[in-house]
């Protein structure tokens, strides 16, 4: 007798986001390079931040990570509470921080961009941002 299918996640894929190592100054946003799932249509991305400060910032302030759609295919989402995907109140030290903002993000057969925003934490910021896209798929 057959087991029943499970659902399991494909292997991840990398995305380009375009935010590598971007200084991004107190109160400024960085928008990355464009992401076409028109194509792969993936249904999920794992979104992960990693950031550092020269000089310590301003504890309990927010670094912001926002998606930015475009359904048209070529007019994008103007930044606002609604693209909002993820905030972090980075610590006051110069440390290397890494964490994972979201593990399951919908995506639908669009075009995206990022964007980091910096947006009071007193001093100027060192953002990568990473996204893996998959989907779910059932496997005996």
């Amino acid at each position: 007798m057959a087991l029943p299918d499970t659902l399991k996640p494909s292997p991840y894929t990398s995305l380009s986001t375009g935010i590598s190592n971007q200084s991004i100054a107190n109160g400024s946003s960085y928008t990355g390079s464009e992401i076409d799932n028109t194509d792969n249509r993936y249904a999920l991305c794992v979104v992960e931040l990693i950031w550092s400060y020269a000089t310590a910032p301003t504890a309990n302030k927010t670094l912001e990570v926002h998606r930015l759609r475009c359904h048209d295919g070529t007019n994008y989402e103007e930044l606002s509470t609604r693209t909002l995907i993820a905030a972090v109140s980075p610590p006051a030290d110069t440390t290397t921080h890494p964490e994972t903002l979201v593990e399951e993000l919908p995506m639908l057969a669009a075009k995206y961009k990022f964007v980091v925003y910096n947006k009071d934490t007193g001093q100027a910021v060192t953002a990568t941002l990473k996204a893996y896209a998959y989907c779910y798929r059932l496997e005996d």
